[in-house]
């Protein structure tokens, strides 16, 4: 069997560009106490259910390309052989971003229209803060123009 590669638009530099331009920013406000957690989930939908979510299908669409168009996507973690090694790199991509929706969900709901400062588990926003940073880096190393 060849090598399999991931399609074209598996790059994450469009996806990087839109996330800087738009999370990034709303982020920073959020965690400085000058936007509130539902201003932050009105910023973060739109990117999360728009372009992101073009882009994991286009993760999944990859790895049933690779692993067999009649085998679907098997519940469970994919498998990890080498030879699919440039499809589960951009895994991580996807799952940051679910967990990232997942704690934006969180935030609201304790939060509602309050800032940062009103949490009582400050450490939300601080794991917050570092998935921020964390997932620009990994789209950033994924990028072509990295």
């Amino acid at each position: 069997m060849t090598d399999l590669v991931a399609p074209h638009d598996l790059d994450t530099t469009a996806l990087l560009e839109e996330y800087r331009s738009k999370v990034v920013p709303a982020a920073t406000e959020f965690v400085r106490g000058r936007m509130s957690a539902r201003d932050l989930r009105a910023i973060w939908l739109p990117y999360f259910r728009g372009s992101f979510l073009t882009y994991e299908r286009a993760v999944q669409e990859a790895w049933r390309a690779a692993y067999g168009p009649d085998r679907g996507i098997e519940p469970g973690p994919p498998m990890a052989d080498p030879k699919y090694a440039d499809q589960l790199r951009y895994f991580p991509v996807t799952i940051s971003h679910n967990n990232l929706e997942r704690l934006i969900d969180v935030l609201e709901v304790e939060l509602e229209d309050r800032t940062a400062s009103a949490t009582k588990l400050p450490e939300r926003i601080i794991d917050f803060a570092y998935v921020i940073d964390a997932l620009e880096g990994l789209m950033q190393s994924l990028s072509n123009k990295s």
